[in-house]
């Protein structure tokens, strides 16, 4: 395992170096830890890599994995209308807030030609896809990779399975570090909330929200005021997702 832990958030001509150690790294089939705005997460490129994050997880393998997205991925890849592109450039755009989106794809996409199928396969679910958005200048950059070179990211959160999302390196169990090829540290977590949830997740085009993540009240209230469309508030008890 190589560990970086820069201590904090660094700049961006720091992050965007990292992103391309770590692109070389996953694309080259090694499982990377990231620290993302949303939480850390832990993420590859091969199926050996996606395989091998289930097992450091222990995450059944019917639970698809995310894969790190940006607003370009989306509006090319994804099969939805005008409305859902409006909602998904206001939130991660216009009011430059993390957001997951799960929704169908057009699979034939040159984004996804040289993916290895058992990565896609546990990244993907009745043809839908769960797609990260905005989640800092590292996730960006290496979304912006993704897309240049057809070389999708998928992974989770990281953590060991329902232990909840890490906001801090420390957090992190360490035999899952230990478990990985590229650990990156940048103190915490930026949206790091009393909740304990990454991003907020919603269904499109349903517009559904499977996970009331940590920028959840804020999203609500842009989505309410631009689109007149009121989603659930945030439990108040149970579970705060449905995924």
């Amino acid at each position: 395992m190589k560990l970086i832990d820069r201590g904090h958030e660094p700049d961006l001509a720091q992050q965007e170096a990292d992103a391309r150690l770590a692109f070389e790294c996953m694309t080259n089939g090694g499982v990377s830890v990231l620290p993302l705005s949303v939480s850390y997460a832990i993420f590859a490129h091969t199926a050996e890599g996606v395989e091998r994050i289930y097992k450091l997880k222990q995450r059944p393998m019917t639970k698809p994995n995310g894969v790190i997205g940006s607003w370009d991925i989306f509006r090319e890849v994804f099969n939805v209308g005008k409305r859902e592109l409006d909602l998904v450039r206001c939130l991660t755009i216009d009011h430059n807030l993390p957001l997951s989106v799960i929704a169908p794809f057009n699979p034939a996409h040159d984004w996804l030609k040289t993916v290895q199928y058992g990565a896609l396969r546990l990244a993907t679910k009745v043809q839908t896809m769960d797609l990260l958005m905005n989640a800092g200048p590292l996730h960006n950059a290496l979304a912006k990779m993704s897309l240049d070179q057809s070389k999708p990211l998928m992974g989770s959160s990281a953590n060991v399975s329902s232990s909840g999302s890490k906001f801090k390196l420390e957090d992190v169990q360490t035999e899952l570090k230990e478990g990985c090829d590229l650990v990156l540290g940048y103190g915490t977590s930026r949206y790091d909330n009393e909740f304990g949830m990454g991003s907020t997740i919603v269904e499109l085009p349903s517009w559904k929200i499977l996970r009331w993540g940590g920028c959840f009240e804020a999203q609500a209230k842009i989505v309410e005021k631009e689109f007149g469309v009121s989603w659930p508030e945030r439990p108040r008890e149970g579970s705060w997702t449905l995924v």
